[in-house]
């Protein structure tokens, strides 16, 4: 495999393969099936492990500010790598190119991470945009080829599993940035992860995950995630709250993830994405007046003379431009830490932190150093409360279990 290179899909050409056909019964179709094989499984199904997850994102392009040697990984329970491969309309891979020497390649730097203690979890978007995704998917053969492909590479990768990142704007096809998926596109993405979800589970136990941003309603139906999808991640942050200058609150959090449980999502498939950038707060007038590109990583804000907090607590969200007055707002140390107690105490899935690279390097203000810890300390404080069992209610439960042993919580 070569940088840049794409590689050619083993299925018919486009003109060979039948559309799939898309209506409103279709979908519900394929929806109720799901929920029926929910519901015919959940009695043998085995009880889900509670460990949390801490994700950290690795961005390909972040190489030179963070080499994959310096990856923190004794801090995190999976790595997704992100901005390596891209798949375009016809199910043929694209790799990224190496852009300086001292860059690893996309194979040599799969090899590195898989070898590393964290899962490794490959990120996937469609090549050119996203609407790649929409039209490899609605065309049977170019998709069930795609998706056991797919299956095959992270095998030979001894990759843990994929994430598929599917931003249904179009503007270039007239539909707005802020828009939801249409039924269309839900129904394509439904197609695609049943179709990914049955090969990678089928390569190993390999794991199939979804990067969901708030309100674009990816999904519709609660029974088709708890079947296919082994757990959504939730991007709580830039949510263009009115009036609210923080892009990353502990209120966006709580609506982010109110919006899955809302839909009948289990707490343990959701796990919260929290960012380690910062944006500039404003008083808005309207929910778009905010520059989605204007950020600067948490690891400029908290370590550098140029920006101040207020009464020199470095710990908090809000820092000020000491030039220019403009105040930056961030999801900092102390609000970090309660998420990942919301997180823990609410029973689910985890944490993510969008990207590596953006962290502060020292460790008393790394916010992913700060994770780890606060996840261990929530996991301490559960044990000391858990009431100690005797003996002899030992012995009950193990002969009312038949000696089922009860699953740790990292």
């Amino acid at each position: 495999m070569s940088s840049g290179e794409a590689v050619p899909p083993r299925c018919p050409p486009p003109h060979a393969c039948r559309p799939m056909a898309c209506s409103t019964w279709a979908m519900f179709l394929l929806c109720a099936v799901a929920a029926d094989e929910v519901r015919g499984r959940a009695a043998a199904a085995p009880e889900p492990s509670q460990a949390r997850m801490l994700i950290g994102y690795f961005d390909a392009n972040s190489q030179l500010e963070l080499p994959a040697a310096s990856i923190p990984f004794h801090n995190l329970t999976h790595i997704v790598l992100t901005n390596a491969v891209k798949v375009d309309n016809q199910g043929a891979l694209h790799y990224r190119s190496k852009k300086d020497p001292t860059e690893l390649d996309v194979a040599a730097l799969v090899r590195y991470l898989a070898d590393l203690p964290p899962k490794l979890v490959i990120s996937l978007r469609g090549h050119e945009d996203d609407v790649a995704l929409d039209e490899l998917a609605e065309v049977d053969a170019v998709r069930e080829s795609f998706a056991t492909n797919m299956a095959v590479l992270l095998r030979e990768w001894n990759a843990d599993g994929l994430e598929v990142e599917w931003h249904s704007d179009d503007p270039n096809g007239g539909k707005p940035l802020s828009a939801p998926f249409d039924m269309m596109e839900q129904y394509h993405f439904a197609l695609l992860c049943r179709d990914l979800s049955s090969a990678l589970h089928a390569a190993g136990g390999k794991t199939l995950s979804v990067a969901v941003r708030p309100g674009r309603q990816e999904f519709n139906s609660s029974a088709f995630v708890q079947h296919y999808i082994d757990w959504l991640a939730l991007r709580a942050y830039s949510m263009r709250s009115l009036g609210d200058p923080h892009h990353s609150s502990l209120k966006d959090m709580a609506a982010a993830l109110d919006e899955w449980t809302a839909k009948g999502v289990p707490q343990r498939q959701l796990v919260l994405g929290t960012p380690l950038f910062g944006r500039p707060g404003a008083a808005l007038s309207t929910a778009n007046d905010r520059n989605e590109a204007l950020r600067l990583s948490w690891r400029d804000l908290a370590g550098s003379h140029l920006h101040s907090p207020p009464r020199g607590d470095r710990r908090g969200d809000v820092f000020a431009d000491v030039r220019t007055g403009k105040t930056w707002w961030v999801s900092g140390l102390n609000t970090t830490r309660a998420k990942v107690r919301h997180i823990f105490e609410g029973g689910y899935g985890g944490i993510a932190l969008r990207d590596l690279h953006l962290d502060a390097r020292e460790n008393g203000l790394s916010l992913v150093r700060a994770a780890s810890e606060a996840l261990r300390e929530s996991s301490r404080q559960r044990h000391r409360l858990v009431r100690p069992v005797s003996l002899f209610q030992r012995a009950v439960t193990q002969s009312r279990t038949g000696g089922a042993q009860k699953q740790d919580e990292l």
